[in-house]
């Protein structure tokens, strides 16, 4: 029998038990019309052959690229790994924005140890620093006097019912004529009057407490930096190695949608795309090591440095084993599942290491539980395609939603949330003890204390 005939006739023996055991649905959960042309998986050209427990619902193989950017807008076994990961890009390039935009560096926090080292600092004195107080009050005063400025000016232009305040006796004599002859109210005429006041009123007061905090918040910042500046510190922290996490996120989430959307073309395009796939996971992998190296080893430059190139120069080894086209074959799904792993068990020598170093720090410890969880999830969910559970168990009942693959692609993006999680706590710490100014200026502890950031 042919393998289209088989699977037509398995489709009608479906069909007549689902009407012998008397069940009916009243409305399909499926449009049989939106997967009539999807093609079974004996049908398929070898280069689409990757796993058997997926029995139907695939594209037709060979389709232009025009035809595969149509397949985003309909329903086929390839949805869920298209929309996942394209999702999951949508959320980190936000990610990407709040941090540039939103996320606010930490205050410098300033315990006893850490006041007690500005007499210590070498390139102020107390006389300066005295100084430098005094000019930040000059300007707080004259930033203040020229808010209460724009204040009086606005209540001069301030109206009642479009009618100057110094006009109002004339306002009245009006409207009390309007009464005699028979006018409007003037009662109403004046309620009207105090209720445009009023809202005058509210309307400046929000705009001043929204300019005085705009005026609060530069003061702050100009305070932490001069106060980072005379203590010889870092406030606020680099921002970089989180850009570098996100960009590899978006990077590695991105280009599998597109892999995903594109695969069901000719055998020498697919080949192509699906090893872009295989190296987007790579630069993910890769860059979720930047920001714990370089936040947790920050005050030792001779560690960070090694990390930094050890896990870029592995993730480059491994770039070359997912571009090899044997890589690509259905046998190889588990060599490269083991490959990925074992790129991102290395991250566990650095993490451990840096909570070694930082040993009770409540701000490190938290962030490790967070990336152990991380790690924990990649690793269920490699284990997940690896084994292709449940469609194993179930061949052709997982064939749209959650098998392997896509149950998979969700794991990528949680855990890669709660990395960024785990990446924000380490850059606020820092950002609160001053970079390094607390392991130098606190009693050379390693930074052992508690900073209380609020996360």
């Amino acid at each position: 029998m042919e393998p289209h005939i088989a699977s037509s006739y398995q489709d009608e023996a479906i069909k007549a038990a689902l009407a012998s055991s008397g069940i009916r649905r009243r409305r399909p959960s499926i449009p049989a019309s939106s997967l009539q042309s999807l093609e079974a998986y004996e049908n398929l050209p070898w280069h689409l052959q990757d796993n058997p427990h997926i029995r139907r619902f695939y594209r037709s193989p060979g389709n232009s690229l025009r035809k595969s950017f149509r397949s985003l807008f309909s329903l086929h076994n390839e949805t869920g790994n298209i929309y996942t990961h394209l999702l999951g890009f949508l959320v980190f390039a936000f990610l990407t924005i709040a941090t540039a935009v939103w996320v606010q560096p930490a205050p410098l926090l300033l315990g006893r140890d850490t006041l007690a080292s500005i007499g210590q600092a070498a390139d102020m004195t107390l006389h300066d620093l005295m100084a430098k107080a005094g000019a930040w009050e000059k300007a707080a005063r004259r930033a203040g006097l020229n808010q209460l400025d724009a204040l009086e000016e606005a209540l001069r232009g301030l109206r009642l019912s479009d009618v100057l305040l110094e006009d109002l006796p004339a306002a009245l004599e009006e409207k009390f004529n309007e009464v005699k002859n028979g006018g409007s109210s003037l009662v109403s005429q004046i309620e009207h009057g105090i209720s445009h006041l009023e809202h005058k009123l509210t309307s400046m007061g929000a705009s001043a407490a929204h300019d005085i905090e705009g005026f609060i918040a530069e003061v702050e910042n100009a305070v932490h930096k001069a106060v980072a500046t005379a203590l010889d510190a870092t406030w606020p922290v680099k921002r970089w190695p989180v850009y570098v996490f996100t960009a590899g996120a978006m990077i590695c989430m991105l280009v599998s949608s597109i892999c995903h959307l594109f695969g069901c073309c000719a055998a020498h395009i697919a080949t192509v795309i699906w090893r872009f796939d295989y190296a987007g996971i790579a630069i993910l992998i890769v860059t979720s090591f930047y920001p714990p190296v370089y936040y947790g080893f920050m005050c030792w430059p001779s560690l960070r440095l090694f990390y930094l190139v050890t896990t870029t120069l592995l993730g480059i080894c491994t770039l070359p084993v997912t571009l090899l086209p044997v890589f690509q074959t259905s046998g190889m799904h588990k060599l490269r599942a083991g490959i990925f792993v074992a790129l991102g068990l290395w991250g566990v020598v650095p993490i451990m290491h840096g909570a070694i170093l930082h040993r009770g720090v409540p701000e490190v410890t938290y962030a490790v539980g967070l990336d152990i969880i991380m790690g924990a999830i990649y690793l269920l969910g490699a284990a997940v395609y690896a084994m292709r559970v449940p469609e194993r168990w179930k061949p052709g009942a997982f064939d749209l939603a959650f098998h392997s693959h896509q149950l998979f692609h969700v794991a990528v993006v949680v855990a890669a949330c709660i990395h960024y999680k785990a990446t924000l706590v380490m850059m606020r710490w820092r950002d609160a003890t001053g970079g390094c100014m607390g392991i130098v200026n606190i009693g050379n502890n390693h930074g052992n204390g508690t900073f209380g950031v609020d996360y």
